[in-house]
């Protein structure tokens, strides 16, 4: 098939190169007399990034190009089968050639002046450099880049996803209704597990608290946790709360109040306090929290975060 290739661009060599080889391809031509005989070499097919990719070098320029300079040689990265590609999608890479140099024994870099990423798509499918070597740099023996007849040619090819993750994030303070009473029914002192409110709802998010026996540290036993859950958070996405948490007694003036913050995901949804009140205190028949076998909470969220999150062609 015919491969559309941009307009020329400006090159970049790095003749202090590198020992180690291309990570992708290379490929070692002999003997380069006959090369040079070539209007086009092609490639076998490699793979990089989940994509297939090929080679296409003119020893004696790109026929193709107007005005066509006989003194460079040519070389292009070429896509493979891109018509499975969608409409509008598009396959955003880094590539580098390669030319090995026997006097260094290093390979020579070259590529694209000011353009690390390209974007390869259905209708540019070839990328390159039209000016990739002069032939006479090439055969001049002092210069190093043929040895015994033999050279050596390399591509590496860096792929990025063609879209990427835009993400707007909106800070709330004090959203609106974000003060909430719930009751923890049944509340059991004794009991070894954690107990959950029901859900309730602030902002977009529904929410539930979750209290124990404190399970770890110096103070194992003594304290009461208190989480705040989110529900239901999307995969992949963050969100920023602070929050008041009161447990509410018979006489407001006893109430226990803490402020927690956390970033909270579908992985990691809680924020609280393992060491929110002294589980004597619950214990306490006239104590006044456990009420009727229900405790009693009230939530106050004072600050949210609203993501919003979309995919961007780069």
């Amino acid at each position: 098939m015919a491969h559309r290739v941009e307009q020329e661009p400006e090159r970049v060599i790095d003749l202090a190169g590198r020992s180690l080889p291309p990570a992708h391809y290379e490929v070692e031509i002999n003997p380069v007399t006959e090369l040079l005989n070539l209007r086009t070499y092609k490639s076998g097919v490699f793979e990089a990034g989940g994509y297939e990719w090929s080679l296409c070098l003119h020893p004696q320029g790109d026929p193709d190009l107007k005005g066509n300079d006989p003194v460079f040689m040519s070389l292009y990265l070429l896509m493979e089968e891109p018509n499975k590609l969608g409409d509008d999608e598009r396959i955003v890479v880094d590539y580098k050639f390669f030319a090995f140099n026997y006097n260094s024994w290093t390979y020579v870099i070259f590529t694209e002046k000011g353009k690390e990423l390209r974007a390869f798509s259905r209708a540019t499918t070839k990328l390159g450099l039209p000016k990739f070597l002069s032939l006479e740099t090439f055969n001049d023996p002092k210069n190093g880049y043929c040895m015994d007849d033999h050279c050596i040619f390399g591509a590496e090819v860096m792929v990025s996803k063609s879209k990427r993750k835009m993400e707007t994030l909106t800070i709330v303070k004090n959203p609106p209704q974000n003060t909430i009473t719930c009751k923890i029914p049944q509340f059991s002192t004794s009991s070894k597990h954690p107990q959950y409110s029901k859900a309730f709802k602030v902002g977009e998010w529904e929410w539930k608290l979750k209290v124990f026996r404190q399970r770890n540290g110096a103070q194992q036993g003594k304290s009461l946790s208190v989480y705040l859950q989110a529900q239901g958070l999307r995969p992949r996405i963050k969100m920023y709360v602070e929050a008041k948490l009161r447990v509410l007694n018979k006489n407001p003036t006893k109430n226990k109040e803490k402020e927690v913050n956390g970033w909270l995901s579908d992985i990691y949804w809680n924020c609280g306090d393992r060491e929110f009140m002294r589980w004597e205190d619950l214990e306490k028949s006239n104590g006044g929290f456990v009420n009727k076998k229900e405790l009693a909470f009230e939530v106050e969220i004072l600050v949210i975060s609203n993501v919003d999150r979309s995919d961007e062609w780069v």
